[in-house]
């Protein structure tokens, strides 16, 4: 939503409200009418541009294809070691997140 200059000096210039001695305000609300706001007009997405981002999603991977490769040669090569109590923690970690969601 945009505010004008105009708005935002009509609201910087207003009235202040009257205080008493107290300390409370007398403070009168007036009624506001619909058509007396302002009109704020919201740009429409580009149709072309949303159908080229949905396309790239549904064209995109969800496997990490340069990862995958990656452990398997680190398994093969015999360099990836992971231990069962590492395994299982992992697992129980899933588990939980899976719940929150």
């Amino acid at each position: 939503m945009q505010i004008s200059a105009q708005e935002v000096n009509k609201l910087t210039t207003t009235e202040k409200p009257a205080v008493s001695k107290r300390g409370k305000s007398k403070v009168e609300f007036k009624p506001i009418e619909i058509e007396s706001l302002p009109q704020t007009k919201v740009a429409e997405p580009d149709k072309a541009e949303v159908a080229r981002f949905m396309q790239a999603v549904n064209e995109a991977s969800d496997v990490r294809d340069d990862i995958v490769m990656s452990l398997k040669e680190r398994i093969d090569k015999g360099e990836y070691k992971v231990s069962g109590e590492e395994i299982a923690d992992m697992m129980i970690r899933r588990m939980k997140a899976d719940k929150v969601r």
